[in-house]
């Protein structure tokens, strides 16, 4: 019989998941890893939105919302270490698939080979969206350096962060220091990318105004032995939350399901 969180995962005891669902009997869990600058509540619009009995949980990196006041992790290797320790209760008994955007879509990937090498069961499924694969020259490097005019407009070139939040001096910065870390992180992998290939299947979904392009999102297809499958969607480096959120949720709700995605 399938079974709810662990303890070990559920809210308030676990600082490195929150649960977005409250499936009473779920066939799966989906793990959700939030890009640069955001936290769980990205994907909190997800919960509604897939299968009853998908769990759905969001990885919670410290150093923001709940967790502000943690220090902020910067360096890649270090970030997955943390993470793997954080999530592995929830990597068990029930299946599991990861689903990581732009930052989170690196984190994903480091976890799902970490806990390859400590011999945990594997992800039925790693979704990867909104971020090139490893191999390749990086567009953006010293973004945490950049000066706070600078990650402005970057912020505004994305398109995933709302005008009325750029224009806050206020919230800005709460932001800022908050992409400085993420940033640095994300360098940090560019820099000494990990190694090892994996044997789940593979989805990896992008933006067709992205700056990632095809040849950048196909890259991943080397880091697994399993099936690999690329989706486009209208948009740019955020078309999960504008202007894709339907059809990428229901590429996301067929790929668990096992099912070819209806596009």
């Amino acid at each position: 019989m399938t079974t709810s969180v662990p303890s070990a995962t559920a809210p308030g005891t676990n600082p490195w998941l929150r649960s977005l669902t409250h499936s009473p009997r779920p066939r799966m869990r989906l793990l959700c890893f939030h890009p640069a600058g955001a936290g769980p509540n990205f994907y909190r619009a997800w919960a509604a939105r897939l299968p009853q009995d998908v769990e759905v949980l969001a990885v919670h990196l410290p150093g923001r919302e709940g967790r502000f006041t943690e220090p902020r992790l910067t360096d890649y290797h270090a970030a997955v270490a943390a993470l793997y320790a954080g999530v592995r209760p929830a990597l068990g008994p029930l299946p599991y698939a990861f689903f990581g955007h732009s930052m989170g879509a690196l984190l994903a990937y480091g976890v799902a080979l970490t806990a390859a090498r400590h011999g945990d069961p594997a992800p039925e499924r790693l979704l990867l969206s909104g971020c090139a694969g490893p191999g390749g020259p990086h567009p953006k490097s010293g973004r945490g350096q950049w000066s706070d005019a600078d990650i402005v407009e970057d912020l505004h070139a994305m398109g995933g962060t709302t005008d009325e939040v750029l224009a806050s001096p206020e919230l800005m910065d709460i932001l800022l220091p908050v992409l400085r870390a993420d940033y640095t992180l994300c360098d940090s992998f560019h820099a000494a990318p990990p190694t090892g290939r994996l044997g789940c299947p593979l989805t990896v979904l992008g933006g067709a105004d992205d700056r990632h392009t095809p040849d950048d999102l196909a890259r991943w297809a080397a880091v697994s032995t399993g099936a690999f499958a690329h989706h486009t969607f209208p948009g740019g480096h955020f078309f999960l939350t504008r202007e894709s959120t339907d059809p990428v949720l229901s590429t996301v709700t067929a790929v668990l399901s096992g099912q070819p995605p209806c596009r």
